[in-house]
């Protein structure tokens, strides 16, 4: 009895990084690079160190949606450019978008001293 039940863990320990890894290449979203840059007008003094912004864009291809997050306490407006025309704003950093074209897309938030930049190409 302990066999049978030794075997069947050892089975189990097998399949399960198997079934993770075929489940996580199956994936319908993408994550969007986001690069965060200081304004050169800031009136902070220089021995300052830069603000730390996390801003994560994530694009669900399955439903179309780009999702723009963020964790902290800065205020901004966001904007979603298509081939350099805007076709999406919100007055906060953390929105979604629908995307329905192809195209590249440019992702651009802005902070009182700081600007976020991202792009992504859309194929179907």
């Amino acid at each position: 009895m302990k066999k049978i039940l030794s075997l069947i863990l050892v089975m189990i320990a097998v399949a399960l990084p198997v079934i993770a890894q075929d489940s996580s290449s199956h994936s319908s979203t993408r994550r969007v690079s986001i690069e965060v840059s200081q304004t050169k007008g800031t009136t902070t003094p220089v021995h300052r160190a830069p603000m730390r912004i996390n801003i994560e864009a994530y694009y669900n291809e399955q439903n179309g949606v780009l999702d723009i997050c963020y964790d902290g306490e800065a205020i901004g407006e966001t904007f979603l450019y298509l081939n350099n025309t805007i076709i999406g704003y919100d007055s906060e950093i953390n929105t979604s978008f629908q995307i329905l074209t192809p195209g590249l897309y440019k992702i651009e938030v802005i902070g009182e001293t700081w600007i976020a930049q991202g792009y992504i190409q859309i194929e179907y």
